[in-house]
């Protein structure tokens, strides 16, 4: 098979095996949802899990703010996590302690308190593995879905795309990319993790707080364009987006140009997709962005189920692009 995620219908065969539940269980595992739900008591408990497996100069912060954004968009506030390491032979002690006081420092910015984990060296992998769950309060009376799109929505974009792929191309390729684009686009792409950085979990609780949000999620593999068909498939609709309304970074443009990375693949954390009903649209994204994160409206939710469309510059209508595996991986650059 190839490297990636697993296809949506694989994945549609593997939730459909016979399981136990209990009513319990409020949010159950489903494609396109980026975490559980959970009754403890009196009170629901959002969980989550994630690992980072490709190459990043930086896997224990990755994976720390990736399962974060997880919890965050379906309006839980991200508490505890569990961290485990998997490292490969003849790594050093001080790439071990160097990794998971990165995720603790990522942790702390948040406020997320480390439970417990498993750490270990091993010849199954060729490069640290780094796999967290993490756990959240709902502050809401119910969770926000990936599936609770309709059609008519408004389908609103916070952050730029690909910013989490644009700065692991950076890091990976640096000198090849020097000498094309200069130093200076290279160590700016670099910092993209960190400004505007790949945590969406500010927009999404404001967002589940304060805006009449329908659904929520967080394009991750595959970038945007898996995760708006991921919203669509979850929501039962179809999807038409603008792309000249899509929020993109001049140097992720550049940097993908260069490599021949199609940058609506890119592996896009940081990036927020939420959708509203059409009235409540302008005042969103007025919301958003006097909190100071870049939004926009960059297309609707149709009646049109498993019809997903890119409008571009000059008006024609094609097909969104569908990526079976992220461009990180798919891409031999």
């Amino acid at each position: 098979m190839p490297i990636g995620k697993v296809p949506p219908a694989l994945l549609r065969r593997l939730l459909d095996l016979p399981r136990k539940t209990c009513s319990d269980l409020v949010l159950p595992p489903a494609l396109g949802e980026d975490a559980a739900v959970v009754r403890i008591g009196r009170r629901l408990v959002a969980i989550g899990t994630d690992p980072i497996t490709f190459p990043t100069p930086r896997p224990g912060f990755f994976a720390v703010h990736v399962n974060a954004n997880d919890i965050a968009v379906t309006g839980a506030v991200p508490s505890f996590f569990t961290l485990t390491v998997l490292m490969p032979p003849r790594s050093t002690e001080r790439q071990i302690v160097d990794l998971v006081a990165d995720a603790m420092q990522a942790a702390d910015s948040l406020g997320i308190v480390l439970v417990g984990g498993h750490t270990e060296v091993t010849a199954a992998v060729r490069l640290a593995v780094v796999s967290v769950t993490m756990f959240g309060e709902l502050r809401g009376r119910a969770p926000v879905r990936t599936g609770d799109g309709r059609p008519g929505d408004a389908v609103i974009q916070v952050n730029p795309l690909g910013i989490e792929g644009t700065a692991i191309l950076a890091a990976q390729h640096a000198e090849r990319l020097a000498m094309r684009v200069g130093q200076g686009t290279v160590r700016r792409a670099a910092r993209l993790s960190i400004d505007p950085g790949i945590s969406v979990v500010r927009p999404a609780l404001l967002a589940a707080s304060r805006l009449k949000v329908h659904a929520m999620h967080d394009p991750t593999e595959g970038g945007i364009a898996t995760g708006l068909r991921e919203v669509a498939l979850a929501s039962g609709t179809g999807v038409r987006v603008r792309e000249p309304d899509l929020i993109m970074l001049p140097v992720t443009r550049r940097i993908c140009a260069e490599l021949g990375v199609a940058p609506l693949g890119l592996i896009s954390s940081g990036c927020l997709l939420l959708t509203v009903a059409e009235r409540d649209a302008a005042p969103a994204v007025s919301a958003l962005r006097r909190a100071d994160f870049t939004a926009a409206r960059i297309g609707s939710l149709t009646d049109c189920a498993g019809e997903f469309l890119l409008e571009t510059a000059n008006g024609q209508r094609q097909e969104l692009p569908c990526f079976a595996v992220d461009e990180l991986a798919n891409r031999a650059v």
